[in-house]
C-alpha cells in the first residue's frame, strides 16, 4: 500500500515538474505607421509596449539614438530599416 502511496505522489511531482507544451508563439504586433523625414514605415514590436516602440523607433529613426540596454542594427538593402532587442524585447521598423 505504501509503494502505491509515493508513486502516485511521484507521478504528481512529475506532472508539475514537466509541463506538456510550451504557449504558442505569437507574432510582433503591428503599432501602426509613423512618418520620418517624408518616408513612410510601419512599427511592430514583441514584447514591448507599442507607446514605447514608437516612441523609441521615431528617436533612432531621427537621430540613432538606442533607448537604455538595447541593441540595435541597420539593415540596407532590405525592407527591414532596423531592429532594435533587449532580452525577448523587439522592436523594428519596416519601410513602405
Amino acid at each position: 500500500m505504501r509503494v502505491v502511496g509515493v508513486s502516485a505522489v511521484l507521478a504528481v511531482v512529475v506532472a508539475i515538474a514537466f509541463p506538456v507544451g510550451a504557449g504558442a508563439t505569437v507574432p510582433p504586433r503591428t503599432c501602426g505607421p509613423l512618418v520620418v523625414a517624408k518616408r513612410n514605415y510601419v512599427i511592430k514590436a514583441d514584447q514591448i509596449r507599442c507607446a514605447s516602440a514608437m516612441k523609441s523607433a521615431k528617436s533612432y529613426l531621427t537621430s540613432k539614438r538606442k533607448p537604455a540596454g538595447f541593441t540595435c542594427k541597420d539593415f540596407k538593402d532590405s525592407k527591414m530599416t532596423f531592429r532594435c532587442s533587449k532580452g525577448v524585447q523587439v522592436f523594428f521598423a519596416i519601410r513602405r
